[in-house]
């Protein structure tokens, strides 16, 4: 009887000397994970006009939210120094107020005092659908994509390079676009040995032999030295000339170009269809 309830002893010790070793190796893994930092861009040209394109891209910023508190949360909410930040390119002449709209849509975990990092993500969290719904109201400038002299997505991140990222953290730079680097007037776009800053040399790209041409002249779009490490990510991948087959294709690969020779690693796309698609394959590409 006495080594039955010695071996009972023996037994139940070593259960619970597993489970706290368990429990001590899975915080030591949380306490070293990187740092989160989710930078969004979002593209506010006339691609606004697609069939529900706002409504589809504010459904994803929601969803990379929702990633981002459970980030923050997987460890203690007090030690966590996650980043959630949205940047927008207004329309050249929009009212937009782009301070107001980026201040109240980021969260720099780090930033904040140990007592207002819970309240500020449950903050962000509460008011997040409505300042949404209220940005989508503004965003649109007109019904016809004349109105829209369209954004230079290649000046920003030329001009941002030094803020989309945080040294020490796992970077994550989702850009919501269709893909297009055109404007009304391309008077101002730069081109250095068949390389420009924007995309209008697709048009020129035409037959089944575009790549080879492509490759053959070295076309595609002007580098920007990114020096820094971060997951790509395009969404909202979608044709504008309906007759061309292969301009899904084109957009992607000059994308997909650009930033290996700026950022030394590949992108990944999400083309623009259903929202439930959408939301399925980004969430399945997001950490």
């Amino acid at each position: 009887m006495k080594s039955y309830t010695l071996l009972t002893i023996i037994i139940i010790n070593g259960l619970f000397s597993l489970a706290f070793a368990n429990e001590e190796n899975t915080s030591e893994n949380l306490s070293k994970r990187k740092p989160i930092n989710y930078t969004i861009i979002l593209d506010l040209s006339d691609r606004v006009l697609n069939q529900n394109q706002l409504s589809y891209d504010f459904a994803q910023i929601e969803l990379i939210f929702k990633k981002f508190k459970k980030k923050a949360k997987q460890n203690l909410i007090i030690t966590s120094k996650d980043r959630f930040v949205l940047k927008i390119i207004p329309q050249k002449g929009s009212s937009l107020d782009l301070n107001y709209y980026e201040n109240i849509l980021q969260l720099r975990l780090d930033q904040l005092s140990i007592k207002d990092k819970n309240k500020r993500l449950e903050k962000l969290e509460s008011i997040l659908t409505s300042t949404l719904e209220k940005l989508k109201k503004e965003a649109v400038l007109g019904k016809k994509h004349s109105d829209y002299a369209g954004v230079d997505l290649w000046s920003f991140l030329n001009n941002n390079k030094e803020n989309l990222t945080s040294a020490g953290y796992d970077n994550t730079i989702i850009i919501m676009t269709d893909g297009y680097l055109d404007f009304e007037n391309n008077n101002h776009v730069i081109e250095q040995n068949n390389h420009f800053t924007g995309t209008n040399f697709l048009k020129d790209l035409n037959g089944n032999d575009w790549k080879l041409e492509a490759k053959n002249k070295d076309i595609g779009i002007l580098p920007i030295s990114l020096d820094f490490k971060a997951t790509w990510i395009v969404t909202g991948i979608k044709s504008k000339e309906a007759s061309d087959l292969y301009q899904i294709s084109k957009v992607k690969y000059f994308w997909n170009k650009w930033i290996k020779q700026s950022a030394n690693t590949h992108p990944l796309f999400i083309n623009y269809s259903t929202k439930s698609q959408i939301l399925s394959e980004l969430n399945s590409i997001i950490n």
